[in-house]
Formats: C-alpha cells, sequence, structure tokens
C-alpha cells in the first residue's frame, strides 16, 4: 500500500508546486525554476513573508529603530494597508504584474499578522487579526479557486478532466502504471522520459 501511494504521489509530483493545470491557459500563473514549474502567486507570498520577517528582525539594529517606535495601531494600520492591495486586485484589477506585487505584500502581511498576534498583548489587535485577516485570507482564496475553475469550464477540453492538456503528464503516467500494474511489472513512472511514456 505505502508503495502505491507513494507512485501516486509521484505521477501528481508536477502539479504539487504549480497549483494549476499545465496548459497555455494557465502559463501566466506559473513559474518555471531549474525544470520545475512552481505556483507564481505562492513564490510571491513566500518571499513576501521571508523579506518581511529578515525586516523585523532588522529592526533590532540600529539604523531600522525606527520600526519599534511605531505603536500598536500604527502596526495594525500598517498591516492594513498591506492586505488592501490584494483585496483591490482580486475585485478590479487583473493585470498580472500588479497582481504579483499585491501578493508580495499579503505574504508580508501575514508575518507581520503572525508576530504581532503572538506578542501583542492588546486583545483588540489580536481580534481584528483573528476576525478579519484569516476569514479574508479563506475568501479571497475560495473565490480564486471559483475564477480558476471558471476558466478550465470555458475550455474546449473540461469534459475531458483530468485528460486534457492542462493534465497530460498527468493522464500520461497514469496509463503507464494502470498499464505496467495490468502486467504486474511496475516501474517508477515519474523516472519515465517522455519517450517511454509514448511507449
Amino acid at each position: 500500500m505505502s508503495d502505491t501511494r507513494d507512485l501516486t504521489r509521484k505521477i501528481l509530483g508536477p502539479y504539487r508546486l504549480s497549483h494549476h493545470p499545465l496548459c497555455e491557459d494557465f502559463h501566466n500563473h506559473v513559474y518555471s525554476i531549474r525544470g520545475k514549474t512552481v505556483c507564481r502567486g505562492c513564490v510571491m507570498q513566500y518571499s513576501g513573508m521571508i523579506i518581511s520577517f529578515s525586516i523585523i528582525i532588522l529592526g533590532h539594529l540600529p539604523f531600522f529603530k525606527w520600526w519599534n517606535g511605531l505603536t500598536e495601531y500604527q502596526v495594525g494600520f500598517v498591516l492594513y494597508l498591506m492586505i488592501l492591495p490584494t483585496i483591490i486586485t482580486a475585485l478590479f484589477i487583473h493585470n498580472r504584474n500588479i497582481k504579483d506585487f499585491a501578493r508580495f505584500l499579503l505574504g508580508a502581511s501575514f508575518t507581520l499578522a503572525f508576530i504581532q498576534l503572538i506578542f501583542t498583548p492588546n486583545w483588540l489587535i489580536k481580534g481584528w487579526i483573528v476576525l478579519n485577516l484569516i476569514p479574508g485570507y479563506i475568501y479571497l482564496n475560495r473565490r480564486r479557486e471559483i475564477k480558476n475553475r471558471k476558466v478550465c469550464e470555458a475550455c474546449e477540453e473540461f469534459k475531458q478532466m483530468p485528460y486534457c492538456r492542462g493534465f497530460q503528464i498527468y493522464a500520461d503516467r497514469e496509463n503507464v502504471f494502470l498499464k505496467q500494474a495490468a502486467q504486474g511489472g511496475i516501474r517508477d513512472p515519474f523516472a519515465l522520459s517522455p519517450e517511454q511514456l509514448d511507449d
């Protein structure tokens, strides 16, 4: 059973970091990094988280002491301003570069909110974070899923999913897996070359 699960994970491998079908309809939603396709939004979001955390750490250095001078409410206002671009782009703006910047700020806001949630003694700030940021993120994520699904539904190959162009790698590897399982000799489909997948 564990071997089957491992092979299943490997069949789905190309999609675990892309978070999108690998077709032209979603080509501007992903990056190709050293042969791996990764979600563009997640790259920007995690970059924002890492860089903002670094800046907060630098806040303990003399040059960045201004950060420590901010009140909790000022930090909360900064946090709101960092989230606002994501809301605006989700509702009104479709430019990919602007969306990237918004996702970067959203990631930075997560780090800031997490630190505030842990260290602030102000329950009003804690409540604002829990009651606004978390439900807001869930709503925006759900909205993004619905939007992506509509793109798939508008495609002429939608009824063929998961055997459409966007999931071609999955379909090829699954077919090889099933064929070899029927023959009693399962190889690792993740290691197969495109030529072997066509056999």
